[in-house]
């Protein structure tokens, strides 16, 4: 019996398609572009670390099992020549990886395509076959298929008298999806295409110029060679360029991560048989111990949880607890201690409507869970516990002097270690992953910790890493999508590297959503978008009640601060035809916003067209992204700052920004601190020593502990309360705007590309600013104007400046030390 084959079929084909208005210039920024200059190309794909299997200048690596066909090296192109069909394979057989290849077909009949994972048998007229991802120049348009080369034919999609009956079954189906206009029209006949192939164990994906074109389940081939197709048209020259490979799995822990020993906090005999270890916080590890002498088994309890003074074995959610037996008097010598791993942590090719592969771990490392104690069971008392210490992850580069916190309210103190430990925790896996559920990055996650990991740590390029690795392992989320382009924006302002931002601002014009967008330049939405897509927040019933439709507020903000974003980086990598292009498109999307979303009547915001319901998400993320204009400004803060943390943990980065970024810092710190279960006291109230994925078990009852996207004052004190922000990209010039929200005083270290920024005020009878800028850095400074404060003084001299509503702006930059006071 042959092998089921499972189908999954793309959501992508049953997007709508939407038709553009011809006068609007939005051509050039609706998909990714290929350079006629394909050393451009080549440079991104290093800088993404990928592996050249063409190095430009010669066929080393690569060879024609045939008797006839031409290979050549034009210019740092492979173009092969021949009358009759030829396959160039690589010497090399691949398993896993992710494959791309330009192609560029001559003009006239032609056909080519990739081989991957095919064979080569040398005895055979038809010498080379197995899996191809097609290259059709025909009106058929079947580029991006799945063919089976000298053996089964067409496999998605499938056709009769081309394909194996066990095929047959989606034919209409997969015809249909190939009929679809994104699919159709994703090869660029006349210019070069982009073919990326993955393959991971039996799971096969191709890709034209960033079109998912199938998406299949095959298991017979794990391995083989890549290779590059002449069809044998007499006369014909097909042309390939930027080849490379990325073999997978990567690991990014091997690289990134180190583990570092720690002694136990506390050691405490529970009973005759059980001894139990606190490590003193929850951090992603297993355990190193002296191997017991004796005869028999004991056992080691892993947990995250307690439940009295033991560690609770049946934990809520997807708190962790697990078991792993030890042999005794075996050995001479240590025991590392693997804790049991969980399936989902490992899963490379689960459900793919589901889950990208899981982020794994160094094999040599063994297993690793996040716990804080363990219970040892079945050793005597005389066994040398003191010895046993946790193997810990974090991050190699992790510095715990980087930054600092410290206020006038010693909760917010709590919350600051908290928050801050959680970033460094999590760092265990060398990208940002979702705690320890999946193991896999997720966009809006991703992003939350990208922005608390500038703010705690000197060296961070685990962010650059993540985002990277987003772009090849997307999950499904509409909002997640924009996120990406939040990424490279908040890397880019960060470090300031132009051209780590020039190697993917192409790839980027396929997250802003614009693809859904219609001639007002809003977003629309489809049942499946309203159904399972669109998020607003998460879990679901934080959602404050949101109406979904088919314009959506969430939604369309979302997308228009990807534009403002695109905006900005395009004119940074010189794209000035495509700057002027988003911008364009903005002014009308949010024309479009403000008309048909803000209810004049209310003042505020309702969640969409077709329903008179206004959630707080509908208002503060308008808010937060500056798309609410000046005049309404007040009115929807007013509204907001009657409600209460009606949202999740993730929500609320924004959220609070909203209220921080619009004079209401008074608010935001009230809702951080406050009483209830709906807030960051609660959290380190409850004895946590690492975020959690939602503000308690009720509102999402499989949350887990260890979830860093719950850890949002880690960027909020530093940027907001201490009121440090990068003003340009790189930190050459900075903003210096505290907002005290109530408190007393606050002062702390804030990491920038350039070095630390120091920062101390007091909020008494005065208010008074010490900040110490590194070397090169300039900062303009803006601060509370107090009732009756007439101006803003240094050294008891005043200086030039202005007072806005609540605020006093001083005129001219400063750097180096610098000490003022507003009176």
């Amino acid at each position: 019996m042959m092998p089921r084959l499972v189908f999954v079929f793309i959501a992508l084909f049953l997007a709508p398609t939407v038709c553009w208005s011809e006068s609007l210039p939005i051509a050039s920024i609706s998909k990714p572009a290929i350079q006629p200059d394909g050393s451009a190309g080549f440079d991104a794909m290093v800088s993404r670390g990928y592996t050249p299997l063409f190095n430009g200048e010669d066929l080393s690596g690569w060879r024609n099992p045939y008797s006839h066909g031409e290979a050549k090296v034009v210019d740092g192109e492979i173009h092969l020549l021949g009358d009759k069909k030829f396959f160039l394979v690589t010497e090399k057989k691949y398993s896993d990886f992710r494959v791309s290849v330009e192609i560029h077909l001559p003009e006239g009949p032609a056909n080519s395509g990739v081989m991957f994972r095919c064979h080569v048998d040398e005895d055979a007229k038809k010498k080379v076959y197995g899996y191809q991802a097609e290259c059709d120049g025909s009106d058929r348009k079947w580029s991006g298929g799945f063919y089976d080369e000298s053996r089964r034919g067409w496999i998605w999609p499938s056709t009769k008298g081309r394909s194996k009956d066990q095929f047959l079954a989606h034919s209409a189906e997969s015809k249909a999806a190939f009929a679809d206009p994104t699919v159709a029209n994703a090869l660029n006949r006349n210019g070069w295409n982009r073919f990326e192939i993955t393959c991971i164990n039996d799971l096969i994906k191709i890709e034209i110029n960033g079109v998912q074109t199938a998406l299949f389940r095959d298991a017979t081939d794990a391995s083989g060679y890549i290779g590059i197709q002449h069809h044998g048209e007499k006369g014909q020259t097909y042309r390939f360029r930027n080849l490379f490979i990325k073999e997978l799995p990567e690991i990014p822990a091997e690289q990134h991560v180190e583990l570092t020993e720690q002694e136990p906090v506390t050691i405490k005999r529970i009973n005759d048989k059980v001894t139990q270890i606190d490590f003193g916080k929850v951090a992603f590890g297993n355990i190193v111990m002296p191997v017991p002498s004796g005869r028999g088994k004991a056992s080691v309890h892993f947990g995250e949880k307690l439940n009295g003074d033991r560690i609770d074995r049946k934990p809520p959610g997807t708190v962790r607890y697990g078991m792993t037996e030890i042999r005794l008097g075996q050995e001479r010598g240590n025991w590392i201690v693997p804790a049991p791993v969980d399936l989902r942590n490992v899963q490379q090719t689960g459900l793919t409507t589901a889950n990208p592969p899981a982020v794994l771990m160094p094999a040599a490392w063994q297993s690793v869970i996040p716990f804080r104690w363990i219970e040892i069971e079945g050793l005597d008392a005389d066994y040398p516990y003191e010895f046993i210490r946790r193997r810990a992850a974090y991050s190699a580069t992790w510095n715990d002097d980087a930054s600092a916190f410290e206020c006038s309210d010693e909760t917010m103190n709590r919350i600051w270690d908290l928050c801050k430990y959680s970033i460094k925790a999590t760092t265990f896996a060398g990208v940002y992953v979702d705690g320890d559920r999946e193991r896999i990055p997720y966009e809006a996650d991703a992003y939350l910790n990208q922005l608390s990991h500038y703010y705690t740590d000197d060296n961070v390029t685990m962010a650059a890493r993540t985002f990277d690795w987003l772009m090849e392992n997307g999950t499904w989320p509409t909002e997640w999508s924009p996120h990406m382009v939040f990424m490279a924006h908040a890397e880019w302002m960060h470090t300031g590297d132009t051209q780590w931002l020039k190697h993917r601002y192409e790839s980027l014009k396929a997250k802003t959503l614009i693809h859904r967008s219609g001639d007002d330049g809003l977003v629309r939405s489809d049942k499946l978008d309203q159904s399972r897509h669109d998020i607003v927040d998460w879990p679901q019933k934080e959602r404050d009640g949101f109406v979904f439709t088919e314009i959506n507020t969430v939604v369309n903000a979302f997308h228009i601060e990807a534009l403002k974003q695109m905006a900005k980086m395009a004119r940074a990598v010189g794209k000035v035809d495509d700057a002027n292009a988003f911008e364009s498109r903005i002014e009308l999307a949010k024309a479009s916003f403000q008309k048909t979303l803000f209810d004049e009547s209310a003042g505020i915001y309702r969640d969409g067209v077709g329903t008179d319901h206004s959630s707080i998400h509908a208002n503060f993320f308008p808010l937060a992204f500056g798309l609410v204009p000046e005049e309404k400004i007040d009115g929807v803060v007013a509204w907001l700052e009657e409600r209460d943390m009606q949202c999740s943990v993730y929500a609320a980065q924004y959220f609070m920004e909203s209220l921080f970024q619009n004079g209401s810092d008074k608010k935001a710190v009230d809702l951080i601190l406050a009483d209830g279960d709906r807030s960051w006291k609660h959290m380190v109230n409850s004895g946590t020593t690492i975020s959690w994925e939602a503000w308690e078990m009720k509102y999402k009852p499989n949350q887990d502990w260890n979830h860093a996207w719950g850890a949002a004052p880690a960027n909020l004190l530093p940027r907001f309360v201490l009121g440090v922000q990068a003003a340009k990209a790189g930190w050459d010039h900075a903003i210096i705007r505290p907002m005290p929200g109530g408190l007393k005083y606050a002062r702390g270290k804030v990491p920038t590309a350039k070095g630390p920024i120091n920062i101390d005020w007091n909020n008494d009878a005065t208010f008074t600013l010490a900040v110490e800028l590194p070397e090169g850095v300039s900062a303009n400074i803006d601060l509370p104007a107090g009732e009756g404060t007439s101006g803003v003084f240094a050294g008891g001299e005043q200086v030039a400046a202005t007072q806005k509503g609540d605020r006093w702006v001083v005129t001219n930059p400063v750097s180096g030390k610098v000490s003022l006071e507003v009176k």
